[in-house]
């Protein structure tokens, strides 16, 4: 991996705790692109050729595992 790569994956990553952390927040394009201090359109095609989705479909399906679990826990009580 060169520093280029090493320098995004990083920047994915923080991008990526930022929204473990803030779930239950707005998260528009436009925040985390500055988060990861890139473009909105260089990061969503950063973002997607690192995770595999699109940094929208990564936040609802975080939102719906995080719902889901919640479910869960509950249905017992």
């Amino acid at each position: 991996m060169n520093s280029s790569q090493t320098e995004y994956t990083q920047r994915i990553n923080r991008t990526m705790d930022y929204i473990d952390t803030h779930l239950a927040d707005p998260l528009p394009l436009e925040k985390l692109a500055g988060v990861a201090a890139f473009s909105k359109y260089h990061f969503h095609r950063i973002f997607f050729a690192h995770v595999g989705e699109t940094p929208g479909q990564y936040v609802q399906r975080l939102r719906l595992e995080k719902a889901a679990m919640l479910v869960v826990e509950h249905r017992g009580r």
